[in-house]
């Protein structure tokens, strides 16, 4: 009996698709690596964690962190792009695919090339706080305080697009503020405690031991929804500033090899994770907003700060690679 082509391409794609859901069924084989391109304490990498822990458990094998960080995510990047195969996972921010590339030299990596988008995962709280000496409650407090005294004041924040868009909101405002590099990521907090600085806009995390202790004021949140942690303080866009908004966004990645049965899965199991209420209660807690764990979502946040920095870049000077 002869078998028509219709009937036989039909098999064989009902085979290769039962092929591929066994393959996907069966991994992970043996313990999953999760790069990390930030330092072992950040809230990044706590939320990092909490997501290796969960995943560990839904797929009952070892979900190992491995913190690769420096120069904008950029070292973590090409760790996992050089090294990378079906049980490797990346866990970095948007920034480090849509920014890093336009701020680092000799990037090891093409974004659009070597990673594979798998599902967004957490946005990290960002806010601007700024020193109680200012006497500045608010954001037109804080324009008119630096109209008055132009150059006198300083601040700082964390890296990438953060740090322009705020230079760029400085710029927009007509108001000047001379910027302070640091090296030590936990020095400024301690800083605007002290008065050393008068502006610190970086994460929640990092900006709320002078808050607690009463030497410092949060003005509002960067993000596009208010912090679950911090529900009486609203948001840039809330109190008319939304050039300043910012997003930070985090999530899973994989390598250009990984097939798409993998990725699919690993994405369901994230929004599986994201969905526990014991885990959410965990990142907010550690000041992250969760996201609706989607690649589309990872993908479209991706492509928004591409155009966010493109904006910023014709606003304030950028550094390009040579």
């Amino acid at each position: 009996m002869k078998i028509s082509r219709v009937v036989l391409k039909a098999i064989l794609m009902c085979f290769a698709l039962s092929i591929a859901n066994t393959a996907s069924a069966g991994w992970p084989e043996r313990t999953v690596k999760v790069v990390v391109t930030f330092p072992p304490g950040s809230a990044n990498d706590a939320a990092a964690r909490l997501f290796a822990d969960a995943l560990s458990k839904k797929w009952s094998k070892p979900v190992i962190v491995e913190n690769r960080a420096g120069a904008e995510g950029t070292i973590g990047v090409g760790a996992f792009v050089a090294g990378q195969d079906d049980h490797t996972l990346l866990y970095t921010v948007g920034g480090s695919i849509s920014v890093a590339p336009m701020l680092v030299d000799n990037v090891s990596y093409d974004p659009d090339h070597d990673l594979l988008p798998i599902a967004s995962t957490t946005a990290i709280v960002l806010t601007l706080t700024v020193n109680n000496a200012v006497g500045a409650d608010s954001i037109p407090k804080l324009i008119e305080t630096l109209k008055a005294s132009p150059d006198k004041m300083l601040w700082t924040s964390g890296p990438g697009l953060l740090r322009y868009a705020f230079a760029a909101f400085l710029k927009r405002q007509g108001v000047t503020m001379t910027y302070v590099a640091y090296r030590d990521a936990a020095q400024p907090q301690a800083d605007l405690g002290e008065g050393r600085i008068q502006v610190l806009v970086t994460s929640m995390a990092a900006s709320l031991a002078p808050v607690q202790t009463g030497k410092a004021r949060l003005l509002a949140v960067l993000n596009e929804s208010r912090a679950a942690a911090l529900p009486d303080v609203k948001t840039v866009r809330e109190l008319g500033y939304d050039q300043l908004e910012v997003d930070g966004l985090a999530g899973f990645f994989g390598g250009r090899t990984m097939s798409s049965e993998i990725r699919d899965r690993i994405a369901a199991d994230v929004a599986e994770v994201c969905g526990d209420g014991d885990v959410r209660r965990k990142l907010e807690a550690v000041g992250h907003n969760v996201l609706g764990c989607t690649t589309s979502q990872l993908n479209a946040g991706i492509a928004r700060q591409r155009s966010w920095f493109a904006e910023i870049s014709q606003i304030v000077p950028i550094r390009e690679p040579k």
